[in-house]
């Protein structure tokens, strides 16, 4: 039987870890179960949370919930072990949930918590329009374009180291290896999201003869950088 959450505090599941250090589930479950084994974290409680697979459909996953002052150290730890990059990002997702949680038990009848919560709230809004305003007028130009962007060139737009997006590629079918390069696989295509250029290129040989050989080069459409766009958006 699962264990009650306290949703009245801020709270983060081990779904909300798997995704911001962009790891498997399954894998930031072992980490956060071998951590508990040695006695490092305290075992946090489990919930069933909701969430849409890869095909659109809707299904219910248990997960590891951290909450309170306990389940934020504890959370940190497991993002440490996990990804140590992404700590920062993790306390940062901390305090936004704190605020939220500051926010929902607010005093509407106290004008002062009103005015700091008002105030509060509309620098977090410009400080989001101004860090995507820059995102979006790079997709916007892309989306006009009909020949997508190179793996390296959308690591750059989406502000992403390239493991992160080549990991992402990989376990949601986007790509394969195709004679040692990146190609684009047939879901990919189907849906428009990527694509795959080829090209025969000649070249003088070290005996001196010309050859020539298929050069394979992957591009992510359009269609494909709205969809990382909107995803890496929510991560960050």
């Amino acid at each position: 039987m699962n264990q009650l959450v306290n949703l009245s505090a801020a709270s983060m599941s081990s779904m909300h870890i798997s995704e911001l250090v962009q790891s498997r589930h399954d894998k930031v479950k072992q980490s956060i179960e071998r951590l508990v084994e040695r006695g490092v974290i305290i075992q946090p409680p489990m919930g069933d949370e909701q969430s849409i697979d890869t095909m659109g459909r809707s299904r219910s996953t248990q997960v590891y919930v951290f909450s309170g002052e306990q389940g934020k150290r504890d959370s940190i730890i497991v993002v440490a072990q996990l990804c140590p990059e992404f700590t920062a990002r993790l306390v940062d997702r901390w305090q936004e949930l704190e605020k939220q949680v500051k926010y929902t038990n607010l005093d509407l009848h106290d004008p002062y918590a009103l005015r700091r919560a008002l105030l509060d709230y509309t620098e977090q809004v410009i400080h989001l329009e101004t860090q995507n305003y820059s995102l979006e007028c790079t997709i916007d130009t892309i989306t006009q374009t009909p020949s997508g962007v190179k793996f390296q060139q959308a690591c750059k737009i989406l502000n992403i180291k390239r493991q992160v997006l080549a990991d992402w590629l990989r376990s949601h079918g986007w790509d394969r290896r195709l004679q040692k390069a990146r190609a684009s696989t047939h879901y990919s295509q189907e849906r428009g999201y990527c694509e795959t250029k080829y090209e025969e290129v000649t070249r003088v040989k070290t005996n001196g003869e010309l050859g020539s050989y298929s050069k394979i080069e992957f591009f992510i459409l359009p269609k494909g950088m709205q969809v990382l766009a909107k995803y890496f958006g929510k991560v960050g």
